[in-house]
């Protein structure tokens, strides 16, 4: 909920930022001649009628309100550009000698102190006003956001006073125990488990004593056989030796 202090403060910034925009138009009419930069006080005098109109219609809607900042804004700063190429121009074209001296085609005087301090003065101006009509924006804005905060609740008194009389303890109750839940059967019940079935016992194998004969049939060893000797090669006969039964 808005404030009367909120609203004095929004229509004020407005007034203000139109006031500045207006004096921003004449100060180079009135300082500078109004020779050559005398043309921009047709955009200070737009922003200023635009800031008069967001005055008188912020109540609307804040839409209205913001279009014609918006707007206002573009006016002034488009005046202050235009009084700026004058010395850009001048800087670059370049500029006449002193009064005696003749001028040539497509020169330009140098600026005086007059058009100096309404360039720097204008500027300025218009710098300010939309700095203050921001601000009343900004302050229209949150007008309708700006929370009250509730009123705090007095303390309660936790102490009781003196004189008074205590009040007796009360019996405690004790609470009934509460009956043990019914045991919940289970849809499906479960598998039984399957129990392992161990093996027989191994029984130990009995050795024979010592001395005993083994039960078990003993091969007899197999028979050896002596070598043979071999014979020694006969030698042939020779032929001197006579054989058995020649004449």
């Amino acid at each position: 909920m808005a404030t009367p202090h909120t609203e004095q403060r929004v229509l004020w910034a407005f007034w203000l930022a139109c006031g500045l925009s207006a004096i921003a138009g004449v100060v180079p009419l009135a300082l500078g001649g109004g020779s050559r930069i005398g043309g921009s006080a047709i955009p200070f005098a737009l922003g200023a009628i635009l800031l008069g109109a967001c005055a008188l219609l912020y109540a609307q809607g804040r839409p209205i309100a913001t279009l014609l900042y918006f707007i206002a804004s573009l006016a002034i700063v488009y005046g202050m550009l235009a009084m700026l190429a004058l010395p850009l121009r001048l800087a670059v074209i370049g500029t006449c000698p002193p009064a005696p001296a003749f001028c040539g085609a497509g020169l330009e005087r140098p600026m005086t102190s007059g058009e100096s301090n309404a360039l720097g003065l204008a500027v300025g101006l218009g710098i300010v006003a939309i700095l203050t009509g921001f601000f009343g924006l900004v302050t229209l804005y949150r007008r309708d956001t700006g929370a009250v905060p509730a009123a705090a609740a007095p303390p309660a008194r936790r102490i009781a006073p003196v004189g008074a009389k205590p009040q007796a303890p009360t019996e405690a109750v004790t609470p009934e125990p509460a009956a043990p839940p019914a045991p919940v059967k289970a849809e499906v019940e479960p598998a039984p488990e399957t129990t392992l079935e161990l093996t027989a016992p191994v029984e130990p194998l009995e050795l024979p004593a010592v001395g005993t004969a083994d039960p078990a049939e003993v091969a007899a060893p197999a028979p050896i056989r002596k070598p043979r000797r071999r014979r020694a090669p006969k030698s042939p006969a020779s032929p001197t030796t006579p054989t058995e039964g020649a004449d």
